[in-house]
């Protein structure tokens, strides 16, 4: 307004002007002229309310800011309850205006939200008798991030030159890790002397995106070519554009034909190619795959970190307060060790240490140290002597630095309900440097248990020369002798409640003393297993570190072994001779074979009499709804009455089925293969017709190659435990088989 239109507004004595809103999708305006004498104070007060009401419906982020002749150096109580109505903050804290008598703060800023405004300060240079007041607002947060948006976290490649990096490696301090006796220190020693050096090449950088992941076909060439395309088309030039649009689509096709040849040529999994393929067709347009999932990453953490105290609490159960050796256990380990065996674990050498991270992928996700396998295989000349230093220091010292066990826990839906945290499956990622030293102690462990016969001779889980395979033949050999003899089989499949998840380390630690006859190897793994911790990171935020009490270490290496270990016992426990116990890691079943119903159930009920005792002093719990029993017989045994097991555990009755799910494969109640092989047909015409939708983007040779991986594989799969069937199941794999390589391959 003109000097001469201010001052008739000001002779016509008018407090307020006029307050306005102009909301769009993008942003909201303020407009507006305040005009104000003494006598209008609670006027404007009242229109200011009015003004700031109108601002809250646009619910976003506030910035307020100007000459409101208020002086904060003096109590006003009525303004300041005016501003805190609207959750606002004001920022600036030194005099805006100072004469030779006073100074007053008569400019603010204020804010709803604090986090966003990044840098607030009053400058002394000014033109006027008020000094100007600068707010750096940090972001600008679009409105669609309420829509789905989401924050990932990322090391960025753009300006990467691996000369460079490896030169700046070259001139790091690595000497100094060399000078420390303690690992902790050691360790933190190294990450002072490799992370600068990452974090200048390589940048860890935050942003927003409307899904996790963007496609992976997605090029930034293309990205740079559709924005061209999409600027000829706004400018109106349409001879350029049709030109700039055909290269587009040229280039988006030869795109996904080479992501998905990539995908097929790394035997990627159905699942990966599914979600590939959803992508290009759109039909996962209309799921919110990028929802905000509800909770704070400390609720989280503490539901995964109460879960298996829950589950011990729940179980009805007066545990064993103090574990005793099983004399079983101790006569088991003296028949096989002799009073010189001892477990050692031997210094780690530099080629050894080379060869754990050379063989790590590159596609290993980072942990807590945001440390990546990439990168640490590209520093690898140069930082290989000083971790074999640290992990000696480990090996001397039995002891496992903090910093290789924290864990970074991401939580992934198993259901669409993403409000309840049963509802979520712990992904825990370690760092990558626990790695090989977990690996040498595994090596190790391994075979000093492989060469003296320790694990049980039915313990098929995470080892060498065992397999779901090699476990299906032995068991399904049994039953099937007993068929041909004119027996019947009970089964019993049992399931253990978070299993990994609920072992005690007092007591694996006490097996572990029987087992490896060493104080000084058992220390080592008890620095492993004890202090812990683990935190959250959801919607691009870290919870509170928690202490995990109990479990084996997922995500580690040693994790497996130590559950086997833990486990191994358990048939030693089975007192009945006629029942035998199967174990591959927590899928445990018993079976025994006889003439008739009743001795088969005496018998069954008495071993898991026995299980249940064992569980009760291991602090291990059975799921009773989940376990399941069956009666393996010939279908004219099963014609003549009904074979019906009647087994409890405690005060539930165990259900008896007809078919059950085991290591992959469907087990029926006759041996006849009928339900395993409808299931496998169904793998079988979901997949063909994938391998049809994939007919436009890759080649006859890829077609062949996904033919063989993701269609023979399910027909191969435990094929010499089911080729048993007779030939009109089989024939049904055959004619699928033959289908989809006809119509999708040749």
């Amino acid at each position: 307004h003109s000097t001469k239109r201010r001052a008739d507004l000001e002779s016509e004595r008018v407090e307020c002007m006029w307050v306005e809103v102009k909301h769009s999708s993008s942003k909201a305006t303020l407009v507006g002229y305040v005009y104000r004498n003494p006598a209008a104070t609670y006027a404007w007060f009242d229109d200011f309310v009015h003004m700031m009401d109108k601002v809250n419906e646009c619910n976003s982020n506030i910035v307020l800011l100007g000459d409101f002749n208020i002086d904060l150096f003096k109590s006003q109580p009525a303004w300041e309850s005016t501003i805190s109505l609207f959750g606002l903050h004001q920022l600036i804290r030194h005099a805006t205006r100072i004469t030779q008598r006073s100074a007053t703060l008569l400019d603010h800023i204020y804010t709803n939200n604090e986090q966003m405004v990044s840098d607030v300060h009053v400058s002394d240079i000014c033109i006027s008798d008020h000094c100007p007041i600068i707010c750096t607002w940090s972001c600008k947060l679009p409105k669609r991030l309420a829509k789905g948006h989401t924050t990932i976290q990322y090391r960025t490649f753009k300006h990467f030159n691996q000369d460079d990096f490896l030169r700046d490696l070259s001139s790091a301090p690595f000497a100094n890790v060399l000078e420390v006796s303690d690992p902790s220190t050691a360790l933190v020693a190294w990450y002072e002397a490799f992370l600068p050096v990452i974090e200048k090449h390589a940048p860890l950088r935050r942003k927003r995106v409307k899904h996790p992941t963007l496609p992976q076909w997605l090029s930034p060439d293309i990205i740079t070519a559709m924005k061209t395309r999409n600027k000829l088309k706004k400018e109106k030039k349409f001879e350029d554009y049709k030109r700039q649009r055909n290269k587009v689509t040229n280039l988006v096709r030869a795109a996904k034909k080479a992501y998905f040849e990539k995908l097929i040529n790394h035997n990627k999994d159905t699942s990966s190619l599914w979600r590939a393929m959803n992508e290009i067709t759109h039909k996962s347009r209309n799921k919110s795959v990028s929802c905000e999932i509800k909770g704070s990453p400390n609720s989280f953490n503490e539901h995964f970190l109460s879960v298996s105290e829950s589950i011990l609490k729940s179980a009805d159960n007066s545990f064993c307060e103090v574990y005793e050796i099983s004399p079983l256990l101790e006569q088991f380990c003296q028949d096989r060790l002799s009073s010189t065996d001892s477990f050692t674990v031997p210094p780690i050498a530099v080629h050894e240490v080379g060869m754990y991270i050379s063989h790590l992928k590159n596609k290993k996700s980072m942990g807590p140290d945001n440390v990546s396998s990439y990168l640490l295989k590209l520093a690898l000349p140069y930082v290989v002597e000083s971790l074999t230093y640290v992990y000696n220091l480990c090996i001397q010292q039995n002891t496992f630095p903090p910093a290789l066990k924290a864990a970074k826990v991401i939580p992934l839906p198993k259901a669409k309900d993403l409000s309840d945290p049963n509802d979520f499956r712990p992904i825990s990622l370690l760092s990558i440097l626990t790695k090989p030293l977990e690996r040498h102690i595994h090596r190790h462990l391994t075979q000093f248990i492989e060469d003296r016969n320790l694990f049980h001779s039915f313990q098929s889980g995470f080892r060498q020369r065992h397999s779901c395979h090699t476990a299906l033949i032995r068991v399904c050999d049994t039953w099937l002798a007993a068929i041909n003899q004119a027996q019947l089989t009970g089964a019993v499949f049992l399931d253990l409640k978070k299993a990994f998840d609920l072992v005690d380390h007092t007591i694996l630690l006490q097996k572990l003393t029987i087992y490896l006859q060493n104080p000084s190897a058992v220390s080592l793994l008890k620095s492993f297993l004890h202090n812990r911790t683990q935190s959250v990171f959801l919607n691009g935020n870290y919870s509170t570190e928690g202490v995990v009490k109990c479990g084996v270490p997922q995500g580690s290496v040693l994790g497996p072994l130590l559950f086997n270990i833990f486990i191994n016992d358990l048939p030693l426990h089975i007192t009945n001779s006629k029942v035998v116990c199967d174990l591959f890691a927590d899928d445990n079943s018993i079976h025994s074979c006889g003439t008739d119903v009743e001795s088969i159930q005496c018998c069954l009920q008495e071993s898991l009499n026995d299980v249940s005792k064992w569980c009760h002093q291991n602090r291990m719990v059975i799921h009773p709804g989940k376990t399941k029993s069956m009666v393996v017989a010939a279908r004219q045994k099963h014609q003549l009455k009904p074979l019906m097991l009647k087994l409890t555990l405690g005060t539930d009755i165990v259900e008896q089925v007809r078919e059950h799910r085991v290591l992959g494969v469907t087990l029926d109640e006759e041996l006849k293969w009928q339900s395993h092989i409808d299931n496998v047909c169904k793998q079988l015409a979901r997949n063909l017709f994938l391998l049809g939708q994939l007919k436009p983007y890759v080649s006859t040779d890829c077609r062949k190659m996904f033919f063989k991986a993701h269609i023979l594989a399910h027909i191969n799969y435990a094929s010499t435990v089911w080729s048993s069937a007779s030939e009109v199941h089989i024939k049904k794999t055959k004619l699928s088989s033959q289908t989809g390589s006809k119509a999708n391959v040749t």
